[in-house]
């Protein structure tokens, strides 16, 4: 299963549409293996494979101020708006979710390298 958990978006005009997800990749006992990030395109296309290997999503977002994730459908991503009825516009940004980490206490640090 993957967890998105922080979303990054460009800053110039032009590319406001497009964003970037970050997740926690979660074995079978929902630990975490992994973190990785994608682009809005290559999440749509992963969960077209799952759907077509499985009928189902395996991506869920953990949304701001929720005490429980959410699976993420393809649906989530036919809006006007890029982020307009999609699980994006509640995620933490890339910094907010730094802050959690650090409130924590943890050692380990998430940024975007390029």
């Amino acid at each position: 299963m993957k967890m998105a958990i922080a979303v990054e978006t460009f800053k110039h005009p032009e590319r406001k549409s497009d964003y970037k997800v970050w997740y926690l990749n979660l074995n079978h006992k929902g630990e975490v293996i992994g973190i990785g990030v994608k682009t809005r395109e290559e999440l749509v296309q992963s969960l077209f494979k799952e759907y077509r290997e499985t009928g189902r999503s395996k991506w869920r977002a953990f949304c701001k101020e929720s005490e429980s994730s959410k699976p993420i459908e393809i649906y989530d991503f036919i809006a006007q708006n890029s982020l307009e009825n999609t699980h994006f516009g509640n995620l933490p940004t890339l910094a907010e979710f730094q802050q959690t980490l650090n409130y924590l206490h943890s050692n380990v640090e998430v940024r975007a390298i390029a």
